[in-house]
């Protein structure tokens, strides 16, 4: 024969043991909170800061677009939208000219080297820019600080220098 013995039932209102429990997780949570907070802050701040990037005022930058220009200034004001570059220099490319042979071993129709002339926006251009820019933050593949020794800078010296010099006129 089979017996049964009865079972009691389980206590449906939470005991101080079980009550206890829940208190101690409940302390952590402002903790939490706290820490996922800051996260977001920081997570945030370096968001921007990688977006809009740290850009020295005052010195040359060399900004690259995505229609292959390069364009060469300072930047004066940097926002999510755009970037503001005075004092703008370009690179134009002067086609090399078809060169004949001086010597007999010199293959015919050499061409010489391309060179590029540093120019000042504003300055050759027929529609008269002024010498500022206002670029398309989607339209910039990277922005580079020049050295002070690079071939553009001084380039860019002798231009200024250039236009110090009183004509002889």
């Amino acid at each position: 024969m089979v017996t049964f013995s009865q079972q009691t039932a389980v206590p449906t209102t939470p005991t101080a043991a079980t009550k206890s429990s829940r208190k101690g997780n409940n302390k952590f949570l402002p903790l939490i909170v706290v820490a996922v907070v800051v996260l977001v802050i920081v997570g945030g701040y370096l968001f921007l800061k990688s977006r809009g990037g740290v850009i020295k005022s005052g010195e040359y930058q060399a900004v690259f677009l995505t229609n292959d220009q390069v364009y060469f200034g300072k930047i004066i004001e940097s926002t999510n939208q755009e970037v503001v570059l005075k004092d703008v220099y370009y690179l134009l490319l002067q086609k090399p000219a078809e060169v004949q042979p001086q010597t007999p071993e010199a293959t015919p129709g050499a061409q010489e080297q391309p060179k590029y002339i540093l120019m000042h926006l504003g300055d050759r251009e027929t529609h008269g820019p002024m010498d500022e820019m206002h670029i398309n933050r989607s339209q910039i593949l990277f922005i580079e600080p020049l050295r002070e020794d690079s071939k553009v800078i001084r380039g860019i010296n002798d231009y200024k220098n250039a236009q110090k010099q009183p004509t002889g006129e």
